[in-house]
């Protein structure tokens, strides 16, 4: 509301009064004095009551405003904890995604051992047949018999020692012997292999072979018929030819990038075939010239015998 009606009424009374006074002059000033008072009390009152209302709207606005600022804050603190939130979600995704590379790598090198550790049981499992099938029927561990006759055989011999064949050309030196497992490592001519009671091994570059007569008290006996003529004899005309790069019996041989492990349990004396094992022990004999399929992780894989001769085969491997 205006205050302008209350304060022309207020001026028009005491214009009205003042005229009175000039005019009557008999008015003493006291009463003047309350008259005017009296007068502008209304026009007081009326201007204290406008104030307050004012100061109660400034109230009020302030009030709204501290509402609209609390608002505003909370808007920003919610935009600031979205931000917060996206964050926390883009660190925890790269852990994650780390983790996950990490496991790959563990589960790799995982397969690797255990690719590794199977190649070794295969040829523990090999050695063990020898000396499983030995003990069933063949020599015995007296080392005499008719699997004797026609061979030099050695006295019994232990850990560190060497038998000499041929006049000194083939040399078996014993590196190692486990009676319990019925096997024994030897080196010969500097090739090394693994052979159970009763195995025979081929010497590298000549047609005879070194075989192990008999195990016994922790010494063993070899034999050989090199140098004695009988394996000039037994040898065919039709020999194989000797590889470039050929493995002897009782070797391990990985091929394709390592994913085909090939033992090669035996060979025929006519270089027409070879028993080998792949990614496993069960053997098959595979002819000179020809390939063993297999399947690796989804794979078609083979292995070629390129050719056996002279107590080796040559071996190629391939995954398509």
């Amino acid at each position: 509301m205006t205050q302008k009606p209350i304060l022309y009424g207020a001026v028009g009374i005491l214009v009205g009064f003042v005229g009175g006074i000039a005019i009557g002059s008999a008015t003493s000033q006291s009463r003047v004095g309350e008259a005017v008072s009296q007068a502008l009390a209304p026009a007081q009152e009326a201007s204290e009551s406008a104030a307050a209302s004012q100061q109660e709207a400034l109230t009020g606005l302030g009030e709204r405003i501290a509402a609209l600022e609390a608002a505003i804050s909370e808007e920003e603190d919610g935009s600031d904890l979205t931000a917060r939130l996206d964050a926390l979600e883009t660190g925890m995704q790269e852990r994650l995604d780390a983790l996950s590379e990490q496991a790959e790598a563990q589960s790799q090198a995982v397969r690797g051992a255990l690719a590794d550790l199977s190649g070794g049981m295969e040829e523990a499992a090999q050695i063990a047949a020898a000396a499983v099938a030995t003990r069933s029927g063949g020599v015995g561990n007296d080392g005499g018999g008719p699997a004797a006759e026609g061979m030099m055989v050695t006295d019994p011999l232990g850990v560190g020692e060497t038998a000499l064949f041929d006049e000194g050309r083939v040399r078996a030196f014993v590196s190692r012997l486990d009676p319990q497992g019925g096997s024994v490592r030897l080196a010969v001519n500097g090739a090394l292999v693994a052979l159970g009671a009763g195995g025979s091994a081929p010497v590298a570059g000549g047609d005879c072979s070194v075989a192990v007569m008999a195990l016994r008290d922790g010494r063993v006996t070899l034999g050989s018929d090199c140098g004695t003529g009988e394996s000039v004899e037994a040898a065919p005309a039709e020999a194989g030819k000797v590889p470039e790069e050929g493995y002897r019996p009782g070797h391990m041989v990985r091929l394709a990038d390592g994913a085909l492990r090939v033992y090669v349990s035996g060979l025929a004396a006519d270089g027409s075939a070879a028993r080998l094992a792949v990614n496993g022990i069960e053997t098959e004999m595979v002819a000179t010239g020809s390939a063993l399929e297999v399947e690796v992780d989804g794979k078609a894989c083979s292995v070629t015998v390129t050719g056996v001769g002279g107590g080796l085969v040559g071996l190629e491997g391939a995954c398509g």
